[in-house]
């Protein structure tokens, strides 16, 4: 079988033009090339650059004003190399432990995916790189702490341990189509409704989250609606509709069933009638197209968003993305027409389920994009002069791209949203609170503290949403609204009821009941309170009810609070002035209780400490929860509305998610490592049949399964096995001129995996002359020959125009004597038996007349001096042959060294080489024979090398020994420094044929000449 180790490498620079090669004449690339900067430590160097929803650097982004990595995200890596040439590259990633966590093969610059460019397009294509190396980075993998390692097949590696990576983030969408009074919208109207989990992926690429989940509700109508203030509609309301108006639109579409549907998700029972408030525990987003008959007609709202709910229109385009945005704390133009408007740094975009790169401008629109604020003159110009950039989704955007409904971000905008979701927490089942928060400081997820963060009963499941209104006092009217049913949602164990709660009971299909607690106060004069509350779709509810342990909860409330205080009345600093001292007086603006001590008195104290007129006795939130901390006494129920829960009519859409959270296993073990025993098999294709080349792979753990597969090149070039470490690699006859690339993969219980591979490149037999091209016909030469195979039988044969020279040159490359001046082809062919090879090449010479010369004074005049320098176990001699005269021919030298040195003859007038002592004193000879023309002479000089002291032998080489890197040898007279301890030590069936340090054909892969 052939063996051989080449390493192959072609001389690439990095120019800061932005052109392709010809093969992509008219292409531009988009990377700004001389930003470019070395991210890399070793000796390969590179600049790094990744893309999740933009294009970003390694490091640094905050500074240009752009978003960093997300953890637990796909992740497109890109490698733009700069020096040398790299002609393959695998990729090794670590954990913040050092762990590996897989092996990846990167690939070409020519693979990197293209951009979004529609194909109608007139204006030419525009790629991000031409020399960007890439490859998919799974989310996992995406932590902070990664170190990424970057290997060539010449043995160049280049370490990144300083990435840039932040939190996960998290999105909860839920949606909804509402018709008050009315039908709401068809599900054609709602295209995130429609296809979720399409628009899901879509809008995934255009928000930096770790994870996005979609959820739906059925589309719900009322045929009555019922506000907080008691008032109730039947056939429509009696207000005026519009856009961003109407009583409808802001209490019930907003208010209540969006509020309501947070907050259930929060696991939130009870809340102010009339107040849109949730507590953002994690980012979630009740979408909702409402549709009101109002006194105008029905009317459609939409185009607002913010406070966890989105009114909208339209569930894709820019509409969609702005309302939104709002609801990550942006608002309009961010930043300003400066950042606000896409441009050459403010990043592509990147589709990781299409696997194409976003453009930020428009593909058929040119021409400048000024700011659109009052005031802001600042002004875009066109990429190339050509292409139009597009706006923030915020500053009046556009969703552009022919592969999206959804408009990018600028970076500015992205780093800043950003920033807002790592501020909140991620709903996470595998977390023991329930959630996680990112901790700059500690750079890891935490659970988040505070008293309204509760563990949910279930995670992501379909759930029956109960949404109305009660009123503790008993006043007005309390309603229950037609169930909401969801795909996708969260519930809550009911908690114990304490004392001045009021509650609501749901009672199943399999006879049990379960009592969810709710304030027994009213939390707004002049309101109801509203409940939200979440029941498992699948324990099939079938009525709700809503009581009290009395009639009026207030009263009750503040029967006690007087009891407490020892008085009969509460007053009022405003009206009640000249009240006695001890009173006890209540600032409802504040909720603060102070007593009278002193009179008369000014204005009323709005700090809770005590003055000269006051003292301060506490606050009405410490006495509610006072009050219901006291034992529950509970009499006969007061009731205050009650509903059957209908099934739903409509299904909700299934829910959808793209993306996860990251949840660590300690059982798991790293990724193993996997070795080849060579990286790079160089052939030279054969003609009579295919040839096999071994290639063997280990691993570092044991139990691990292997699979090997082709990641790219000539699928003619095949294996023999592909389930097992060791391989047999087949190139067919007849094959030139291509290359295959084979990796092998590793894979443990726990399924994580490694891989390394190995190129394979099939040359065309070849073979090269080297000689003078130029020869007086008195004086000829000889030519050599060289073929890149071996076994080698060469013929050569010489020309004159058409006729063959018989005996022109012999079959060894010698011209013969007396050839007439002119013109000659030197011809030469290589064949060997072994694959059926052969090659042909011809060498031009001319041939010229002999003169008169002056050689032989030349070479009477000559003289030789040698002068030695001592170094350590050896001398290092420095020879020079010199003459007095100048010749005519050009000379040639041929040095004759005693055996052990490390050069041969070079052909020079001057001469460096190196003997080692030995136990003994050398005295030796050097001879130089110096030809010039036909006349030729030898000079000689005897020189001295001392003996070795004691303790300073070196080893002598030994076939079959153990030798480590950087071990130093001693074979035929030489030293020699082992470089690959696996070569240096082989003992197989060809190893001293490649690996005999001086003489093996392969020696210089294992060994390195040693001086000192």
């Amino acid at each position: 079988m052939r063996l051989k180790y080449l390493a192959a490498a072609v001389a690439l620079s990095l120019p800061a033009v932005m052109v392709f090669p010809q093969a992509m004449a008219g292409t531009s690339v988009f990377l700004d090339e001389n930003t470019l900067t070395n991210n890399l430590q070793g000796s390969l160097a590179g600049s790094i650059k990744f893309a999740q929803t933009h294009t970003i650097d390694a490091t640094g982004n905050s500074a240009k004003e752009m978003p960093r990595l997300t953890s637990t995200r796909d992740t497109l890596v890109m490698l733009i190399p700069s020096g040398p040439a790299v002609k393959s590259l695998t990729l090794k990633a670590r954990n913040n432990k050092g762990e590996l966590l897989g092996t990846l093969e990167m690939r070409t610059p020519a693979m990197l995916p293209g951009a979004d460019r529609p194909a109608n397009s007139p204006n030419p294509d525009v790629r991000y790189s031409d020399k960007a190396w890439s490859q998919i980075l799974p989310g996992d993998w995406i932590q902070p702490g990664l170190t990424l390692e970057f290997n060539t097949t010449d043995n160049r590696s280049g370490k990144i341990d300083s990435i840039d990576i932040g939190g996960e983030t998290q999105v909860v969408l839920q949606n909804i189509r509402i018709g008050m009074l009315t039908a709401p919208g068809s599900l054609d109207k709602n295209p995130l409704e429609k296809t979720s989990q399409k628009l899901a992926d879509d809008y995934f690429q255009k928000i930096p989250v770790s994870e996005l989940i979609v959820g739906n509700y059925s589309p719900v109508e009322l045929q009555e609606v019922v506000l907080s203030s008691g008032k109730k509609y039947t056939t429509s309301s009696d207000d005026t509709g519009g856009v961003y108006d109407g009583d409808m639109r802001e209490n019930i579409g907003k208010g209540l069933i969006s509020m309501g549907i947070d907050n259930a998700n929060f696991g939130i029972n009870s809340s102010k009638g009339e107040t849109q408030w949730q507590p953002g525990l994690f980012h979630q987003v009740a979408v909702h197209q409402s549709w009101g008959r109002y006194k105008n007609g029905v009317v459609q709202h939409g185009l607002s968003g913010g406070n966890g709910m989105a009114t909208l229109y339209d569930t894709v385009g820019n509409e969609f993305s702005h309302e939104i945005g709002h609801g990550y704390g942006m608002g309009h133009y961010p930043g300003g027409g400066k950042w606000s408007i896409h441009n050459r740094h403010s990043g592509w975009g990147w589709d990781s389920i299409q696997h194409r790169f976003i453009a930020n401008f428009f593909w058929n629109k040119g021409g400048d994009t000024p700011a659109e604020e009052s005031g802001d003159t600042h002004v875009t110009p066109p990429f190339l002069g050509i292409y139009k950039f597009n706006r923030d989704t915020m500053g009046g955007g556009e969703a552009s791209s022919p592969l999206s409904k959804y408009t990018l971000h600028t970076g500015y905008t992205q780093k800043r949203i950003q920033q807002w979701l790592e501020d909140k927490a991620v709903i996470a089942a595998h977390s023991p609170s329930g959630y996680l928060i990112w901790d700059r400081q500690q750079k890891k997820m935490v659970a988040p503290t505070g008293p309204l963060y509760r563990k949910p009963d279930a995670f992501g499941i379909p759930v029956v949403t109960l949404v109305g209104y009660y009123d503790p006092q008993g006043e007005l009217e309390s309603y229950i609204y037609p169930a909401l049913h969801g795909s996708y949602g969260y519930t809550y164990k009911s908690e114990p009821l304490k004392n001045g709660q009021c509650w609501a009971e749901v009672s199943y299909a399999n006879g049990s009941e379960e009592i969810f607690a709710l304030d027994g106060m009213r939390l707004q004069p002049g309101h109801m309170n509203k409940f939200h509350i979440n029941v498992p779709e699948n324990k099939k509810p079938q009525a709700v009810s809503i009581a009290c342990p009395q009639q009026n909860m207030d009263a009750a409330f503040t029967q006690w609070k007087l009891k407490k205080f020892g008085v009969e009345k509460f007053y009022h600093w405003d009206t009640d002035k000249n009240e006695a001292i001890g009173s006890v007086y209540y600032y409802p603006q504040h909720d603060f209780y102070f007593r009278l001590k002193s009179k008369p008195f000014w204005y009323f104290p709005t700090t809770p400490v005590d003055n000269q007129y006051w003292t301060y006795l506490t606050d009405e939130a410490s006495l509610r929860q006072e009050y219901q901390s006291q034992p529950v006494t509970l009499g006969n129920e007061f009731k205050l509305a009650e509903r059957s829960i209908e099934p739903a009519a409509i299904a909700p859409q299934p829910a959808a998610k793209t993306g996860h959270l990251y949840e660590e296993k300690e059982s798991e073990a790293p990724a193993p490592e996997v070795t080849l025993d060579r990286s790079v098999i160089n052939v030279v294709g054969t003609t009579d049949s295919g040839w096999g080349y071994p290639v063997t792979g280990t691993s570092n753990q044991k139990d691990v399964s292997w699979t090997w597969h082709r990641s790219e090149g000539n699928s003619l070039i095949y294996l023999k096995s592909y389930d097992k470490a060791s391989a047999e690699v087949v190139v067919p006859k007849n094959l030139f001129d291509t290359a295959t690339r084979f990796c092998l993969t590793a894979t443990n219980r726990d399924k994580k995996s490694g891989e390394a591979c190995v190129a394979i490149n099939v040359t065309r037999p070849a073979v090269t002359i080297t000689g003078q091209s130029t020869m007086p016909s008195a004086a000829p030469i000889k030519l050599e020959a060289k073929a890149n195979f071996d076994q080698v039988t060469l013929r050569w044969s010489l020309k004159r125009g058409n006729r063959v020279i018989e005996n022109g040159i012999t079959q060894d490359g010698q011209l013969q004597s007396g050839l007439a001046a002119g013109e000659y082809i030197a011809e030469v062919t290589a064949s060997s038996s072994r694959g059926g090879r052969t090659a042909t090449s011809q060498h031009k010479l001319t041939v010229t007349q002999a003169e008169q010369n002056n050689d032989q004074a030349f070479i009477s005049a000559l003289t030789l001096t040698i002068q030695p320098k001592e170094q350590d176990k050896a001398v290092i001699f420095s020879g020079s042959v010199q003459s007095s005269q100048i010749p005519t021919s050009t000379p040639d030298y041929h040095w004759t060294l005693p055996v052990g040195a490390d050069n041969g003859s070079n052909g020079q007038p001057q001469q460096q080489f190196t003997l080692a002592k030995t136990s003994q004193v050398q005295h030796l000879k050097v001879a130089v024979k110096v030809t010039a023309g036909k006349a030729s002479g030898v000079v000689e000089q005897a020189i001295t090398v001392p003996a070795l002291t004691a303790g300073d032998v070196w080893q002598q080489w030994v076939y079959g020994t153990r030798y480590e890197n950087g071990q130093v040898v001693q074979h035929n007279g030489k030293l020699f420094e082992c470089t690959v301890a696996n070569w240096c030590s082989q003992t197989g069936q060809w190893s001293q044929l490649h690996y005999e340090p001086g003489v093996g054909i392969s020696w210089t892969q294992a060994w390195k000449s040693y001086s000192k």
